[in-house]
């Protein structure tokens, strides 16, 4: 799947999360893009690097509800986009209270980790 827009990355975190039943989400749009913004936030920290090419000091893009539907282009090399969709899936699998996710969800978020450093 290509990841062009924001929508494509939320659609994709909704895959993993089983949770694309438009009339039975557990998961709403605006904690998605929450997580999603946390993500890119969390992504600085780890790799400023990917953040140079950037505006005024490497401002990290921030997204809106609105930007799922608007075709939003992702401001974000796409070669790590896989690694973000993890993390935004595991992020909203933690603020589930049932225990067995955890562990799900605590890999998601270190297959981002690993995917932004190279560390298998």
């Amino acid at each position: 799947m290509a990841y062009a827009t924001v929508g494509d990355v939320i659609a994709q975190v909704r895959v993993l999360l089983e949770d694309s039943d438009t009339d039975l989400q557990r998961y709403s749009d605006a904690i998605l893009i929450q997580q999603l913004n946390s993500g890119l936030l969390d992504s600085k920290r780890i790799r400023p690097d990917l953040y140079r090419g950037a505006s005024a000091m490497g401002t990290v893009p921030q997204y809106q509800v609105s930007d799922i539907a608007g075709n939003t282009p992702i401001a974000y090399d796409s070669q790590f986009i896989p690694t973000l969709v993890y993390y935004v899936a595991g992020l909203a699998q933690l603020s589930d209270s049932e225990e067995p996710n955890d562990e799900r969800a605590t890999a998601m978020i270190q297959v981002f980790g690993k995917g932004l450093t190279g560390v298998p």
